[in-house]
């Protein structure tokens, strides 16, 4: 080493120095670092002259350096033991730290320390006063990190665990079959001859915080950290202490058959694979031999196969080792004639320990013989009505399939998992036994006056021994020392006060509740509100109904800025409720007032409830039970039915219908955020939708939709409630729910009326597009339903049936499988569908087969009237016509294409006038055909000159003349004049056709050709002078017409005449035969006019 470079003694005093005026902590605690490994590990007999500078830093701020304290503490006592009088003092202060973290650390060392601190009493030859006083705080620091057991810290508590795990190892014998680590030091090493720490005191002191341990484990509070945590270090002492097994292995078996029900879902499961690979564990130990039947059922229970179970087994050389040590009695080499004196106490010990049989062993061989199948049965049908709607979390994530029920091995562990119920819960005659077994153990131990201190861990007697100490008094390093002076005592408030009266105790807590109430707007500064809040909170506990109505009153006046007090107040009486607090039973310790009765929570939250309602709707009063809705602990189902009371308060301050949208949004947040009352919500939601406003309906219906779209469970609960809603239907008179003030129908009505019909039907027809299979229900209620229903039904059916559409395969099933007496509403539907569009071919299938096989009414059709041949149209057209005539307008419609957008009709307009004129009068008499083809000739635009010369072109082309024909005719002349050329040709056609011969197509054509003179001469002198002699029969009028028509004829024109045609004009003719015999054929082509 060079002149100029500083010693180690110069760098640690310049770290010190430097550490201490430093501001940052990492650089704080790497110099301290530094200094540690030059004081411990390089040259360690600094460490005696520098220990005090760095344990002076406990006072730090930072609790990373109060950390770094802790470790270098016990580093230090590791390093060298004869620090452990100047420095386990310092760790007793730093164990009652205000941080978390730095209490953690101190329970870690404190571990170690406790075992370097055994370690040196037993190697040390003479116990000195030091050493004493030493143990004694090691003493006191195990007891307070005993009640630890109990932090309000989630991390202390698993910290606390771990550290009894040590203790129990430390102060208890290993076995032959014990699994330790190379150079554990344990009770073995520990001699007799100890005074200060007797081995058999720290074993019953470690039998004891092991029974503590086992306790907390099958609390039902606890977390699933802790319990995991629980379970590990509990399976570590078995592996270690083959004589804690049994109780081990019950313990477990009492936790599978018991897991504390605040587990969530996935905290069961994860619990539950913990068990199993901690249960496998302990199989794979030589000392389980004896609890393999019980070890095996609960990993059957957990999932575990037969195949993994064997292979987890310990080997047949080890289970054939300890059979054959336990028959033989042999015990492995002890190292001192000491110890083996007190194995040999130790396992008489042990022997009467395992000859008692636990309480589960006890109460499962007592259910055994109860578990016949009578009382199975009976027990199953008794507790059924007590089963909840939804499985349990936890019992979904923790049963499995039973593969062998009935046989013995499932009766035994059904026995088994009752036992462990019955013993968890204080019951059983295996508890009552074992309890009764205690009470007369407790007066044979000789030992238990002289051996407080080692069974009372931090005991009185402890505490009197550490207050008159031996030898000198162990100040904390680092710590400035005074002259200790004699301890002034205490006064205690008990001793100078007197007990109130219940009297003046309520009076009291009254004026202290009004007080804290009337400074409510002076703490605006500072924490003084959330002092307030504190002290208020634990006071609810033990208000009086006075006092809480006088508590409610003030929230309400401001509940948007005393929202936090209400919060507190719930949640206070929650815990009380539910043993989450033990401030109530502090306040109500000396309380004799037996008249007092409290409101409890769900008196509590009701109250403040229907005040808040009675308010005036706002949007104060919506914040407000938002909050008191979504915050609190619980909310009792009975109170969401209420918040309906909003839109009816608001009808006066807002516009119709505009209150319930609060209501609404109140709602939807339930129903999104909490789940326990979300079925509730959902029920008031769809009781909203069913009211008689439409803008009601408006804000809810959206909503209810939006809800369904975005979760499966919540659409089959809605879809469950409206149907109920549509089976009211079914009904002799509307139900009472329907008929409520805030539902818009304040009256109740005796018979079904248009209202309340609505009402059940506004739900199921919103959520029938969303799911069409509800179209069954409705038709099989439409059937079965009044005719104010029916008729309800049919008129609100159009928007739903547009937006399932044709093509709905549910729709086409309920076409194809019509209930009987659907007829008329598979007739709406179809008409709904078709009404602007045509029929899909599926849809037009299974009308016809419906109509062929069941319905006769031809109505059926028309809606897929387009969709069918136009032989099936034209034989249907007989019966179409018939109808009313509103109906057949609508038929003609959909055949002229005139209500379809897209698509084309089996029928031309020419095709349909023809076919009306060849109906058989045997199907439809004349009468109707004729409406039916006035129809046609009203359509002026369909039907134009060009569509009735078409027309009447193939009337002319049938073999037999319609009846129709001519009246056909004579309607084309009248509407279109200008036909009047084809017309003359028609009724020229006609005269070779004979058309004298059909009567009535003779009337007619006498009738055309008097409208359609002149013209109709040139026809006239075509016919036969006996048809035309009859002509003049009918129309006399024509002969005058005819005579001057022929006298304006030329001489070479009237040449042509037949002379018979001109007898029968001029009248010459006398009779028939006159006329027969001057009959001649006329001249073809020269009667035609110039």
């Amino acid at each position: 080493m060079s002149e100029n470079e500083p010693t180690t003694r110069e760098r640690v005093v310049e770290l010190l120095n430097t550490a201490t005026f430093l501001t940052s902590e990492k650089e704080k605690i790497s110099n301290l670092s530094k200094v540690q490994e030059l004081i411990i590990h390089h040259e360690q007999q600094l460490l005696d002259s520098f220990f005090e500078e760095v344990v002076a830093f406990q006072t730090d701020r930072n609790s990373d350096v109060r950390k770094f304290v802790v470790g270098f503490i016990e580093e230090a006592c590791k390093k060298d033991v004869a620090m452990l009088p100047r420095l386990v003092p310092n760790i007793q202060l730093l164990l009652a730290d205000s941080a978390i973290a730095v209490v953690k650390r101190v329970i870690q060392a404190a571990a170690q320390l406790h075992r370097a601190t055994l370690a040196w009493l037993s190697s040390a030859r003479t116990t000195t006063p030091e050493m004493d006083q030493v143990w004694q705080i090691i003493t006191l620091i195990k007891g307070s990190i005993v009640n630890m057991i109990d932090h309000d810290n989630d991390g202390v508590r698993t910290q606390a665990i771990k550290f009894l795990e040590a203790l129990i190892l430390l102060q208890t014998y290993k076995e032959v079959d014990s699994v330790t680590r190379e150079g554990e030091f344990n009770l073995d090493l520990v001699p007799l001859t100890l005074k200060v720490a007797r081995p058999r005191k720290l074993e019953e002191e470690a039998r004891m915080v092991l029974s503590k341990l086992l306790a907390f484990q099958g609390s039902i509070h606890i977390s699933s950290v802790n319990l995991m945590t629980c379970m590990s270090s509990l399976t570590i002492i078995a592996r270690a202490r083959p004589q804690f097994l049994g109780k081990i292995i019950n313990a477990l078996e009492i936790l599978h058959a018991n897991l504390p029900p605040t587990l969530t879902k996935s905290q069961v499961n994860s619990v539950r694979k913990h068990l199993r690979i901690q249960m496998l564990n302990l199989l794979k130990h030589p000392a389980s031999y004896d609890y393999h039947e019980n070890i095996t059922t609960v990993l059957n229970d957990l999932g575990v196969s037969a195949s993994e179970v064997n292979k987890n087994m310990p080997s047949k050389d080890q289970i054939r080792k300890r059979v054959k040590r336990e028959k033989s009695g042999e015990e492995a080499p002890e190292a001192s004639k000491k110890s083996r004196i007190e194995k040999e106490e130790k396992k008489e010990d042990k022997e009467e320990v395992v000859e008692k049989q636990s309480a589960v062993d006890i109460t499962q061989r007592w259910l055994i013989d109860k578990l016949t199948a009578d009382n199975v049965t009976t027990l199953v049908m008794v507790t059924m009505k007590n089963l909840p709607e939804d499985m349990p979390a936890l019992f979904s994530a923790s049963y499995t399939p039973i593969t062998a029920a009935g046989s013995n091995t499932q009766v035994q562990h059904m026995a088994r998992l009752l036992a462990a119920q019955l013993t968890a819960a204080s019951l059983g005659p295996g508890f009552e036994q074992v309890k009764d077994d205690e009470q007369m153990d407790t007066g044979h131990d000789s030992d238990e006056e002289g051996s407080k201190i080692a069974r009372v861990v931090a005991g009185c007697a402890e505490e009197q021994r550490i207050q008159t100490p031996l030898g000198p008094i162990l100040i904390p390093a680092g710590v400035t020392t005074r002259i200790m002076r004699q301890k002034i005592r205490t006064m205690k408030l008990s001793e100078v006060t007197k007990p109130m009266t219940s009297v003046v105790n309520n009076k009291m807590q009254l004026l202290l509740l009004r007080r804290l109430m009337r400074c409510d707007k002076m703490i605006l500064l500072g924490d003084a509100s959330k002092l307030q809040l504190r002290i208020i909170s634990m006071l609810s506990g033990c208000l009086s109904p006075q006092e809480c109505e006088v508590l409610e009153d003030f929230i309400i006046e401001d509940p948007v800025s005393r929202a936090d007090l209400l919060l507190s107040w719930l949640y206070a009486e929650y815990s009380v409720a539910h043993d989450f607090s033990k401030v109530h039973e502090i306040l109500m310790t000396h309380s004799k007032d037996e008249t007092k009765k409290e409101k409890n929570y769900e008196q509590i939250f009701k109250s403040i409830l229907s005040k808040a309602l009675a308010k005036k709707a706002s949007k104060e009063t919506e914040e407000f039970l938002i909050r008191l809705f979504l915050e609190s602990p619980v909310v009792p189902e009975e109170t969401v039915t209420s918040i309906i009371a909003i839109g009816r308060s608001g009808g006066d301050t807002h516009p119709e219908g505009e209150a319930y949208s609060s209501v609404v949004r109140i709602l939807k947040d339930i129903i999104s955020w909490r789940p326990l009352i979300s079925k509730p919500a959902i029920r008031v939601l769809c009781l909203l939708a069913s009211h008689n406003l439409e803008q009601v309906r408006d804000e809810v219906l959206p909503v209810i939709l939006e809800l369904c779209k975005e979760d499966e469970t919540t659409k089959n609960f809605v879809c469950q409630i409206s149907a109920e809603y549509l089976k009211y239907l079914l009904l002799e008179v509307p139900p009472e729910v329907l008929c409520l003030h805030e539902l818009g129908r304040p009256s109740q009505t005796s018979e079904w009326a248009e209202t309340p019909v609505k009402a059940c039907l506004f739900l199921y027809l919103a959520l029938l597009p969303l799911n069409p299979e509800l179209i069954y229900d409705l038709a099989q209620v439409y059937v079965k339903t009044v005719n104010e229903a029916k008729r309800a039904i049919l008129r609100m059916l159009e928007g739903p049936i547009q937006h399932m559409g044709m093509n709905s395969p549910h729709l086409l099933k309920l076409v194809e499988t019509c209930p009987k007496g659907g007829e008329t509403l598979i007739t709406r539907i179809i008409h709904i569908l078709t009404e602007k569009a045509p029929p899909s071919d599926a849809l037009v299938c299974r009308v016809r087969e419906l109509y062929n096989r069941r319905v006769s009414d031809v109505r059926f059709l028309i809606p897929v009237l387009t969709g069918l041949s136009k032989k099936e149209v034209i034989a249907v057209l007989p019966k179409l016509i018939k109808l009313n005539p509103h109906v057949v307008k609508e038929v003609f419609n959909r055949l002229w294409g005139v209500t379809l957008d897209t698509g084309t009709s089996p029928l031309t307009p020419v095709d349909l006038l023809v076919a009306l004129h060849l109906i058989d009068n045997e199907k439809c008499d004349v009468k109707t055909v004729i409406k039916a083809t006035g129809l046609c000739f009203a359509e002026r635009n369909i039907y134009t000159a060009e569509v009735l010369a078409f027309v009447l072109q193939q009337l002319m082309e049938q073999p037999t003349l319609p009846t129709l024909f001519m009246r056909t005719v004579i309607q084309t002349l009248t509407h279109y004049p200008k036909l009047l050329g084809f017309i003359i040709n028609i009724l020229q056609r006609l005269i070779a056709k004979q058309v004298w011969k059909q009567k009535k197509v003779w009337e007619g054509f006498i009738k055309c050709c008097q409208r359609s003179t002149p013209q109709s001469y040139t026809v006239l002198l075509q016919l036969p002078a006996e048809q035309l002699s009859d002509v003049f029969v009918n129309a006399p009028d024509l002969r005058s017409q005819l005579l001057q028509h022929v006298a304006s004829l030329t001489d070479t024109q009237r040449a042509v005449i037949p002379v018979s045609l001109l007898a029968v004009i001029e009248g010459t003719a006398k009779n028939e035969s006159d006329i027969t015999n001057l009959s001649e054929p006329p001249p073809p082509g020269l009667l035609m006019t110039e």
